[in-house]
C-alpha cells in the first residue's frame, strides 16, 4: 500500500504588500500537522504563496521523504502555473522564488504533484497563514 502526504499551503498578507504569513497544513492516514510563520520582510501576495511552497519543499526534504507519493495543494494559481512550467515568470523577484523552489525540488527524490484548488477547499491553510499575520 502507497503512503501518500496531502499537504495545503497558502500565503497571505496584509495589506498588500505589508506583513505577510504562511500556513501550511499537512495530513497523511497516520497523522496531521499545522504550522504557521510570519514572514520577516514586507511582501506582495504572490511572493508569500511562494515562500508557502519553498517552505513546504523544504519540509518534504528534511522530514518527508517517506512517503511514496506527496500532493500539495495551493489555491494560488499563479504559483501552481508557474511551478508546473504552463506559464511562464516575468517578475523578477518572483522569478528568484520559482528558482530557489525549483531547485529544492531537484533534491527531492519523492513523487510530488503541485495542484490548483479553489480558495473554499484550503481554509486550514488560509486560517494559519492569516494567523501569522496577526501575532
Amino acid at each position: 500500500m502507497s503512503k501518500i502526504l496531502e499537504i495545503f499551503i497558502d500565503g497571505a498578507c496584509q495589506p498588500n504588500p505589508g506583513k505577510g504569513g504562511i500556513g501550511i497544513f499537512i495530513k497523511s492516514s497516520d497523522f496531521q500537522e499545522k504550522y504557521s510563520f510570519t514572514l520577516k520582510d514586507e511582501v506582495t501576495n504572490n511572493i508569500a504563496e511562494y515562500e508557502a511552497l519553498i517552505k513546504c519543499l523544504n519540509f518534504i526534504k528534511n522530514k518527508f521523504m517517506k512517503f511514496d507519493e506527496i500532493v500539495i495543494y495551493t489555491d494560488s494559481k499563479l504559483v501552481c502555473m508557474q511551478f508546473n512550467k504552463f506559464w511562464k515568470c516575468k517578475d523578477l523577484k518572483l522569478q528568484q522564488l520559482l528558482n530557489n523552489a525549483h531547485l529544492i525540488y531537484s533534491e527531492i527524490n519523492v513523487n510530488i504533484k503541485l495542484k490548483h484548488i479553489p480558495r473554499e477547499l484550503n481554509t486550514e491553510a488560509d486560517a494559519l497563514a492569516k494567523s501569522a499575520i496577526n501575532n
